[in-house]
C-alpha cells in the first residue's frame, strides 16, 4: 500500500551542516610540509611528505573514495 506521506529533503543520516574546513593538505601549499593521514576505515596510515604547490590528497584516499580518512599537520 501506497504512503500519503511526501518526503522532501534528504536522509536524517547526511550531514547538512555545509561545507568544512579544508584539509591540511590543501593548506599553505606555497610551504614545504608534513601531513599525515589516517584511514578510519581499514586503519592504514602514511606520512606525506608535500612539495610546495601540491594539493593532492592521499593515494589511498584517491582509491577507496567510501572510506573516512583523517589528515593532519606535523609541527
Amino acid at each position: 500500500m501506497a504512503s500519503r506521506e511526501r518526503v522532501v529533503g534528504a536522509a536524517e543520516n547526511v550531514d547538512k551542516r555545509g561545507p568544512s574546513d579544508l584539509d591540511p593538505y590543501e593548506v599553505d601549499t606555497d610551504e614545504r610540509r608534513v601531513v599525515s593521514a589516517y584511514c578510519c576505515t581499514c586503519e592504514e596510515t602514511a606520512t606525506l611528505l608535500l612539495e610546495v604547490g601540491d594539493d593532492s590528497p592521499w593515494e589511498h584516499d584517491k582509491k577507496h573514495a567510501s572510506h573516512t580518512v583523517e589528515y593532519w599537520r606535523e609541527a
